[in-house]
């Protein structure tokens, strides 16, 4: 089966740390066990943008090529090659960007991916399927089937929780999508249900194949020296502490957590309980932190850590007496699964899949319900048998998600749309 995959993500949200979160995570991860098959004839090509190309090398390269030959370049550059646009990306990591030559050098790269021209790729494939942007006219990428990967529906159900520029790239997605000949693979049952209704796509076109968290980064970690360590550096070790992960925004609904850790953290058992909000800086999160600042006497109690590398979450995990995660929405909602496979107990929203991806193994609240959610959290703080209850219970459900199995399901659809074609 030829099968031509847009990762234009990979190479796009490569460039930082910060931006490799979410769907970044779930391409790189359904990559990797595509690439464990031997039933697929597998391409990768960055169709966004010439700059989506060249991160798209850098990203190969820091992992070590792994999509090597694979790769298929999709444009055309006049007076550069692809070698020379890495190096000359490559270079920006050694000077000030604001100075004069990291501007001459950030102007270059935007005038030679404004003049960059799409090429038409050679061949046919059985499959072209975008894991995020949209697809590409025929003349330029032939393809017997057209699929998309659509991670949620916030960008029309909720335009005022979604960033501008991710509502113009939803658009665009939507708008590249032919009901009536296309596909489309969903990573839930709800945001399938959502795509089918907003965008008029028949129910047999549409395919569920549920996202996981990889054990690799995801997993108990005991309590010993290593996991002290990593935790002294976020000023968590010793101490009690509730966790929520996530890009600060308001979609996440951190404004109502911050309330419910204002009603419990003054309580009996609760003195020096602690809230830690890992994750970088979003849009429109100056609320959050005037809401923090109202609240002095508690100001030593919020640890904001900022963006934490893969290799430092399970222990934050690992170390939380719960974590909560109140969001408005989601289309799958990876942190909480992430948590459950820390063994660490979940409060979280009935928002979107929410309720799909956690089974009964979390306690679930109302987003809007303040009072709820601090009940819910109090109950787990004083119940340590409870506790024990929902790690296990969280750590069996996890089992039931495996990047294996998605990228089975999603073999899987490609199968049955070739039958129906």
């Amino acid at each position: 089966m030829k099968v031509l995959l847009d990762v234009s993500n990979l190479g796009l949200a490569h460039g930082s740390a910060e931006t490799r979160t979410g769907i970044f995570r779930a391409t790189e991860f359904l990559v990797d066990e595509l690439l464990r098959r031997n039933d697929l004839d597998l391409g990768f090509a960055a169709l966004e943008s010439y700059v989506a190309e060249v991160q798209l090398a850098r990203y190969d390269r820091s992992v070590a090529g792994q999509l090597g030959a694979r790769m298929v370049s999709a444009w055309d550059a006049p007076g550069t090659d692809l070698g020379a646009s890495v190096r000359l990306v490559d270079s920006l990591e050694s000077v000030n960007r604001d100075a004069p030559e990291g501007k001459r050098i950030v102007a270059e790269l935007a005038l030679t991916n404004r003049l960059a021209r799409p090429r038409a790729l050679p061949g046919a494939f059985e499959i072209v399927h975008s894991l995020k942007h949209p697809l590409r006219s025929r003349d330029r990428v032939p393809g017997a089937l057209r699929i998309v990967t659509i991670h949620d529906m916030v960008p029309v159900l909720f335009p005022e929780l979604a960033e501008e520029r991710f509502v113009v790239e939803h658009q665009a997605m939507t708008r590249s999508l032919e009901p009536g000949s296309d596909w489309i693979i969903c990573n839930s049952e709800c945001t399938k249900a959502d795509a089918c209704r907003i965008l008029g796509f028949p129910n047999d076109r549409a395919f569920v194949t549920p996202f996981a968290a990889d054990p690799r980064v995801f997993r108990p970690s005991s309590d010993g020296p290593e996991r002290t360590a990593i935790l002294a550096r976020y000023g968590l070790a010793g101490r009690d502490y509730l966790l929520s992960l996530c890009t600060l925004e308001p979609r996440k609904n951190l404004p109502a957590l911050l309330r419910a850790f204002f009603a419990i953290a003054g309580e009996p058992g609760n003195d020096g309980l602690l809230l830690a909000l890992v994750g970088p800086t979003g849009w429109k999160s100056q609320p959050l932190f005037e809401l923090i600042g109202e609240r002095p006497d508690l100001r030593e109690r919020i640890v904001l850590t900022g963006y934490v590398p893969d290799a430092e979450l399970s222990a934050i995990y690992s170390g939380a007496r719960a974590f909560a995660y109140p969001s408005l929405y989601e289309g799958f909602g990876l942190p909480p699964l992430e948590a459950m496979c820390c063994g660490t107990a979940v409060v979280t929203s009935t928002a979107g899949s929410i309720p799909e991806v956690v089974g009964s193994a979390a306690i679930l609240v109302e987003p809007r319900d303040e009072a709820g959610l601090a009940a819910a959290l109090r109950k787990v703080l004083a119940d340590d048998r409870l506790a024990t209850e929902m790690s296990v219970k969280g750590l069996e459900r996890a089992k039931e998600f495996s990047w294996a199995r998605t990228a089975q399901g999603t073999v899987a659809a490609y199968r049955a749309m070739l039958a129906s074609s």
